[in-house]
């Protein structure tokens, strides 16, 4: 069995590099694997970090058909090590990289690109901010058989240590119940493809891996949760943007409208809170006038204030997709 790693990113060059040289230290060889980097529409300089790969993909008619032709701005592919500044207390080997890089396009068309491009049979989803065990991908592959039914879904870790992101210990936030998460799993190739991979009309933040893990469970598969360890980097001390978080859980509110909209199922519902009039009311009055836009930055009561404004924005963005999908009045109370 050999793994097809697919990272979308979008604005992470600061950190991407990090997240690389952890891929360079798998404790298997270099032709097991592939890490296919899809980069959505940055705007930073991520592709100055992949500018010593080659200029093209071999075979390239096999791949980008289509839509996805016409969105691919380069694609390359080449070995990849990671600077000797990032990760080097570790053991390090090139890795066999793609590099595909988009017009803005979202995170389900930038991972079925990724799926598209890949050369292996399982596919290994991971997110640009998180840091990868030794074991990862070793684990990942040993989890699978050529014909088994499963998803595989390993553990996310939240992390504040940039410099040692493994230290991280398991902590009660880092509870993930979902049939499929994209930030650490993998499924063999066929079954995504059967299942008719990420539904592309998710076009902003939010639900389109639940989405792809309800037809995947529809399709007889089952969901095995597993000691894969991936740390996912969240900055510790920072000061709140309310606009950009406001504005994230905004496009989550909507698409879990879109969601509930596919897929009317009573744990649907209850799970994205699309009819729960209690908390809208709640974090209504809370965020009156949203007041707190007014604001470049919050330091203080930094938990409190994150979570009136994720849930203002949250319900807001339920509101404008019960108008745009027409579905208010089929949603029952909860």
């Amino acid at each position: 069995m050999r793994a097809s790693v697919i990272v979308p990113t979008h604005n992470r060059e600061n950190i991407l590099g990090r997240v690389l040289a952890y891929y360079c230290r798998q404790d298997l060889p270099k032709n097991r694997y592939e890490v296919i980097i899809v980069d959505d529409g940055s705007s930073d300089e991520t592709s100055s970090i992949f500018k010593g790969l080659n200029d093209k993909i071999d075979n390239p008619a096999e791949h980008g058909k289509g839509e996805y032709q016409s969105r691919i701005i380069s694609a390359k592919q080449g070995l990849f090590g990671s600077d000797k500044n990032e990760g080097s207390k570790y053991k390090q080997d090139p890795i066999n990289l793609k590099y595909i890089q988009l017009k803005k396009s979202g995170r389900s068309i930038s991972r079925n690109t990724g799926i598209f491009f890949s050369s292996y049979p399982l596919i290994i989803f991971a997110d640009d901010d998180i840091f990868v065990e030794t074991g990862f991908v070793k684990k990942h592959i040993e989890a699978h058989s050529p014909d088994d039914r499963r998803v595989v879904m390993g553990k996310v870790i939240h992390t504040g240590d940039l410099e040692d992101p493994l230290s991280a210990r398991w902590k009660p936030k880092d509870i993930n119940t979902a049939f499929l998460a994209t930030g650490n799993a993998s499924v063999l190739k066929k079954h995504l493809i059967q299942a008719g991979l990420f539904d592309e009309d998710y076009t902003v933040y939010g639900w389109e891996d639940f989405d792809l893990g309800i037809h995947l469970e529809e399709n007889g598969l089952e969901s095995q949760k597993r000691n894969i360890y991936g740390y996912h980097y969240d900055p510790p001390g920072k000061t709140l943007e309310p606009g950009s978080i406001y504005s994230k859980e905004k496009e989550r509110g909507f698409t879990a409208v879109y969601l509930y909209r596919n897929h009317p199922l009573r744990w649907v519902k209850r799970f994205t809170l699309v009819n729960n009039r209690a908390l809208k009311i709640l974090f209504r009055l809370l965020g009156r006038g949203n007041w707190f836009l007014s604001k470049s930055r919050i330091s203080f009561f930094r938990g409190f204030f994150r979570l009136v404004i994720r849930y203002k924005g949250y319900f807001d963005g339920i509101d404008e997709g019960k108008k745009v999908y027409k579905i208010g009045s089929s949603i029952r109370d909860v």
